[in-house]
Order: structure tokens, then sequence, then C-alpha cells
């Protein structure tokens, strides 16, 4: 198998477009029309639907899907683990959903470098559906989610918590002001925008929807607007006054979950990483320097 079409087929599948796909690629389109006759050749049967402005998988296409992932991803880490040097004897595929990223798993990374000195590690950044795949096909030992998956096959533990807190540029803006301030949603989750949704008496429009704080922090520093963050990334802020809380909304408290793959669950040197993360305050690493008190 020529792994290149694997990997044309899948930029293809994510782009829909065979001219964006070259060029993500660093290909001529038609080179990559004909990597996708030879897949489709091989595989004996057509893999998208090829209309104008309008390129989709099949059905035969979306079940090829989950495989070249898999082989592709089985593949990396075949090369990752024949270049050990001598001196990392484990290695560590810890998966993320963006927004734990950016608030405090990237401040971890170090961390457990430094706790296990023989450690390789590779991340990952993905949606909780995407995460619970890779956990299941074998390709991730880690996922730090908000919403745990529910599958027998795989078991979770709250490795802590974080405190989301309803902050404004603004000081004295009200809940039925928001909408006017510009309400600025940041995904934490589905139990949290069930809560969220039962917030506001009428549907607030968000003038920004993002999955990251960092992007929500940034964007009410620089613009202004009212969002739920990390009490810990804004504290800093709502100290120098660059921010204020919007005293009529509660502060939600969201639980941290680490999920791993159940025939894993007597692997020590996994136990040990989690144990760690239990021990590590989620602490998140911001970019932005709060301005001088004024």
């Amino acid at each position: 198998m020529d792994l290149s079409l694997l990997r044309t087929f899948l930029e293809v599948s994510k782009t829909r477009h065979f001219g964006q796909a070259a060029q993500n690629l660093h290909l001529t389109q038609s080179a990559v029309s004909f990597r996708i006759r030879q897949l489709e050749e091989m595989v004996g049967i057509d893999l998208f639907t090829r209309q104008r402005n309008n390129i989709r998988l099949t059905v035969a296409g979306e079940r090829l899907l989950p495989h070249a992932e898999n082989l592709l991803a089985g593949w990396q880490l075949a090369l990752q683990d024949v270049g050990m040097s001598e001196a990392q004897d484990t290695q560590l595929t810890l998966g993320g959903i963006s927004n734990l990223w950016g608030t405090f798993l990237q401040s971890i990374l170090p961390r457990l470098a430094n706790e296990f000195p023989g450690l390789s590690i590779r991340t990952e950044i993905n949606s909780h559906q995407e995460l619970t795949r890779s956990l299941l096909a074998g390709r991730l030992d880690i996922a730090v989610v908000l919403d745990p998956p529910n599958s027998a096959e795989l078991e979770n533990c709250i490795i802590g918590q974080i405190e989301l807190v309803l902050v404004s540029h603004k000081a004295g803006i009200r809940l039925s002001e928001i909408d006017q301030a510009g309400y600025v949603f940041v995904d934490w989750g589905t139990a949290f925008n069930m809560k969220n949704a039962k917030l506001f008496r009428t549907p607030v429009m968000p003038i920004l929807h993002t999955e990251q704080s960092q992007i929500a922090l940034e964007f009410l520093i620089t613009y202004g607007g009212v969002a739920f963050l990390p009490l810990a990334l804004v504290e800093p802020y709502l100290v120098n006054q660059d921010l204020y809380l919007v005293s009529e909304a509660e502060s939600v408290s969201r639980e941290v979950y680490a999920v791993y793959g159940r025939q894993n669950s007597g692997d020590q040197d996994l136990i040990s990483v989690i144990n760690k993360l239990v021990e590590f305050e989620l602490k998140p690493q911001a970019n932005l320097q709060p301005s001088e008190a004024r």
C-alpha cells in the first residue's frame, strides 16, 4: 500500500476540494486526481461523488475513512517507536479538546517531561468524538475531556476542576445587557452548553463562537464583550480592572476527566502519569499580560 494515496484521500475528504487538497499537499491538482483514481482502482469502487463544487464521500469512502486514519496513525507510531532513543523507554500519546489545551494542558507537558525523564510524548488536539475514536482504536493513551464518553471499553477518572466565571470588559454589565455588550460563546462541553442556554431569558446571538479560551480572552481585552472564562485565567485581569465580573451570573464548576482504555487499566506507567495529572494544579498559561494598574 502506497501511504501517499491514503494521505491524499484523507486530505480530499477533509477539504472536499481537489484544488485545496493539492495546495495543502504541495501537489498539482492533476496529481491529486490521479492518486484518488489509483486508490479507487485498488479498492474497486468510487470513494467520492464528483459534482461541480460538491465533492462528497460515497458510502464506501465513509467506510474507508477510519481505516485510512488508523493505518497512517499506526505507521507514524511505528516510526516513532523504532526511532526512540535508548534513553526514552516509554511513549505517551496524550489528547485533549482544543479548549483544555489552551487553558492548561500545554503547561502540564514540561512538568510531565520533568517527572518522567524517559517519557516520549505525542499530542493530539481534537473533538470529543474524534478523541473517543482514537482511544477505541488504540491510537491514543489518554484523552483529557470535559464530557467523558459512555463506553464499556473506556474508563475515566476526575483529575481536577475548573471554575468558570462570566466576565466583561466593562463594569456593571447586567445579564439583560449582554446582547448589547457582545456575547462571546466559549464551548465548555455539552453539560455547560445546556445550562448556559437557560441563563438568558431570550436567545443571545454570539458575536464570536470559539473553542479556545485564549482567543476569547484576547477578544475581550482588545475589542470588548462578555464570556465565561476560567477564574484562574482571568484573575490577574480582574485585579488590574482589565475585566470585571458579571455579578448576576453564578460561577460554574466543570470537572475535568482523564479517559483511557479499560485494557490499559493495569499499565503501571500509564496509571503513574494519570496520578500525576491528578496531583498537578489545572493552572492556565496566559499568553497576554495584564496592563499596568490604573
